[in-house]
């Protein structure tokens, strides 16, 4: 077939990468058709099946393909698609995620937290909360970015069937509603894999490599009424977070 390649041949896989990407860019292969199978595409460029794999994996991390098996590798867009990095530095720097996407939540639900949702969200067993799922859409490109589950405090607010948020963020919704306000924000990243439900959600497969966020509001008694997790596709999104130092 072709050469065996050595495993940190990085060079060679994005050197192909970057002649995929031209042809691609270029229009070679139309939206929504197959690409060359590895087999073909091995015999074209004289490589080894791993550089192949490692190329088009680069491609679908940034968004130009999709690859699934048994159906092969289909061609998603001509240009590469956004990712979203959240830069954070301040409170307010929470609001410009917002303003980049959408989330249309599904009707709430009461639940009550067992040892893993408790685990999970960092509060007590048996708490009482609303929960609200949804999917986080990236308003530029209208893609899921983001499977959402919102809790909020049942104890304390009676979230009506139909809540319409305006577009802002539940927490500031509740502060305008309810009047409780979030004076302090903490959250929690991990790396996580998808499971069988955000990956319906989020268009991928399931165990795939995930980030995942989850935020607890605290009011003005240091009380928890919100948890937000959020779980993005690993290529998706980048955290980032400034610290200014004091010299």
């Amino acid at each position: 077939m072709g050469e065996a390649d050595p495993a940190p041949n990085g060079a060679k896989y994005m050197i192909l990468a970057d002649k995929l990407r031209g042809r691609l860019e270029a229009g070679e292969f139309e939206v929504g058709a197959q690409l060359p199978t590895e087999d073909d595409l091995c015999d074209a460029y004289k490589v080894s099946r791993y550089t192949i794999r490692e190329a088009l994996r680069v491609l679908e991390g940034q968004g130009y393909i999709q690859r699934k098996r048994r159906a092969g590798t289909r061609v998603l867009s001509h240009a590469p698609v956004t990712v979203y990095r959240h830069v954070t530095s301040s409170a307010s720097d929470l609001l410009h995620y917002v303003r980049e996407t959408t989330v249309a939540f599904e009707k709430p639900i009461r639940t009550q937290a067992d040892r893993a949702l408790a685990r999970l969200l960092g509060c007590e067993e048996l708490r009482q909360w609303y929960l609200l799922k949804g999917v986080r859409i990236g308003v530029a490109d209208n893609r899921p970015v983001g499977a959402v589950q919102v809790y909020v405090d049942a104890h304390r607010i009676a979230l009506p069937d139909k809540a319409d948020f305006g577009g802002r963020p539940v927490y500031q919704w509740l502060a305008e509603t309810y009047n409780i306000r979030a004076s302090a924000v903490s959250q929690d990243i991990s790396a996580v894999t998808l499971s069988r439900e955000e990956a319906g959600m989020l268009h991928d497969r399931e165990a795939a490599p995930a980030l995942r966020i989850v935020r607890r509001y605290f009011d003005e008694q240091d009380r928890i009424f919100q948890i937000s997790v959020t779980t993005h596709r690993s290529e998706d999104f980048v955290y980032n977070t400034l610290f200014r130092l004091e010299i």
